[in-house]
């Protein structure tokens, strides 16, 4: 009836979109779960990681392929529901980048070679292995029971989102021709088909990505020790990851330019940096404690050299909830509280007569008008009660 069409304000892209917000409880588990990461990596010996940090010049999307009620799918880790790039997905791309390198086809192999120069026995079998196979393990055939793990243990990628998750729209128009739909005219591709928009999440670009890789150094020096020398398997591998950033990209639709990285050597050197402070503190905070404990062995065995009277009377002062209380106070409070009787209460008696003279306020007599306003007189007059053993 040529009537206008009404315009459907909640659909599939509105939802996305309002899914796609990133609130600041969002923000502050991006920021846990890397910092949880970076905690991880500080407290492995620095010959066993390699770290490298990213930012995307381009949306990044993840796992479009998983199935999903909304035509595609994207990969949140579980459980903190956050875009992620799988750990898997990484060392893919990265070998891939190896490959390359090592085939000659882009000129400078940065050290990679496709060569089996490394001579391994698996499952009582000799076998010659290549790079990749001792840093990424061994790709065996079907049936093929020589399998070997790498040295290398890549980690998840948690990307730190700059602004919120992105909704994007991709408009395929030979769908007429990916399905076979005859009554649409042809089976063959033409420029006539119907366009058919499909909404997909990403993250948007200026993103931050940190690559965390584990190195097994006893591994390797028993598939391929000339790698573990002069630190060479860390060389190989920023070669082939900055072949992956320049070429390849990670994550989903790389052949359009998504998941394009650029690597970004100043804010890794300030997390070197914040990584050398975090060392310092820990290990002055190690010593620290070193230092507590050697203090308190040595006060306990101080103590236990101790007469059992003075011992006690330690034991008291140490027990002050107000640290400035005067030691004669404390004592005192402690006499009448009835921590001590009979012979060891005058003993006690005794000790802090002493220490009341030391302190000058040992007083027998006041001249004050009031004597009982004379506190270090009223003191000294039940010290010596005490003694009298009243």
């Amino acid at each position: 009836n040529q009537e206008e069409r009404q315009f459907k304000h909640d659909n599939k892209t509105s939802s996305l979109k309002k899914a796609a917000t990133l609130t600041q409880n969002d923000r502050d588990m991006i920021a846990g779960v890397l910092g949880r990461q970076r905690a991880l990596v500080d407290g492995l010996h620095e010959d066993e990681t390699f770290s490298l940090i990213a930012s995307s010049i381009a949306p990044f999307a993840t796992g479009l392929g998983n199935e999903h009620p909304l035509e595609n799918g994207f990969s949140f880790l579980n459980p903190y529901g956050l875009p992620y790039l799988p750990a898997s997905g990484v060392k893919g791309v990265v070998r891939r980048a190896a490959k390359e390198l090592a085939d000659g086809q882009w000129g400078n192999a940065h050290g990679w070679s496709d060569a089996a120069d490394y001579a391994v026995r698996i499952n009582d079998d000799a076998l010659n292995i290549t790079l990749l196979d001792a840093l990424f393990g061994r790709e065996s055939v079907d049936g093929d029971k020589r399998h070997l793990r790498g040295a290398l243990h890549f980690w998840d990628v948690i990307p730190r989102i700059a602004g919120d998750i992105a909704v994007e729209i991709m408009t395929p128009h030979q769908s007429h021709y990916y399905h076979q739909k005859s009554h649409q005219g042809s089976k063959t591709p033409h420029d006539s088909g119907s366009p058919n928009p499909i909404s997909f999440l990403t993250v948007p670009p200026g993103s931050e990505f940190t690559f965390h890789v584990r190195f097994d150094l006893s591994r390797l020096r028993m598939t391929a020790p000339q790698l573990a020398e002069d630190d060479r398997w860390r060389k190989l591998l920023t070669a082939a990851f900055e072949h992956a950033f320049e070429w390849l990209g990670f994550g989903a639709k790389t052949a359009v330019g998504y998941g394009a990285l650029r690597r970004d050597p100043k804010r890794e050197g300030r997390n070197r940096s914040e990584a050398t402070e975090r060392e310092k503190k820990l290990k002055a905070a190690q010593e620290a404690r070193h230092k507590q404990l050697r203090e308190e062995k040595e006060r306990q065995e101080w103590l236990a050299k101790m007469d059992p009277i003075d011992r006690a009377i330690q034991e008291v002062l140490d027990a002050r909830q107000d640290k400035g209380m005067k030691e004669t106070t404390a004592i005192l409070k402690a006499i009448e509280g009835d921590k001590w009787t009979g012979p060891d209460k005058v003993e006690v008696a005794k000790r802090l007569k002493s220490r009341m003279q030391k302190e000058k306020t040992w007083k027998e007599t006041s001249r004050k008008k009031k004597p009982e306003k004379d506190k270090a007189h009223q003191n000294t007059l039940r010290v010596m009660g005490w003694l009298d053993g009243e």
